[in-house]
């Protein structure tokens, strides 16, 4: 027999390969569940970013202070 039952996991690490296998999931639902992932880190990094890029204009970013910083060639902003 060259491959597994259906019905059956074969033995390179209880994978299911034939499509009407018990455990089979077919190529559109990796492709659809990883956009979803990817998608929702993409957006929960966007709301991140937007957070920290508003979080100075509002006052709630304190910082480094600069003026007691012990680095000799850092430059003042200003």
């Amino acid at each position: 027999m060259t491959h597994a039952p259906l019905g059956s996991l074969n033995s390179m690490g209880r994978v299911a390969t034939e499509i009407n296998a018990v455990n089979y999931v077919s190529p559109k639902s990796w492709l659809s569940t990883s956009h979803f992932v990817l998608g929702s880190f993409f957006f929960v990094g966007h709301l991140w970013h937007a957070g920290r890029a508003r979080a100075p204009a509002a006052g709630f970013e304190k910082g480094i202070d600069r003026d007691l910083e012990p680095v000799p060639y850092m430059n003042p902003f200003n």
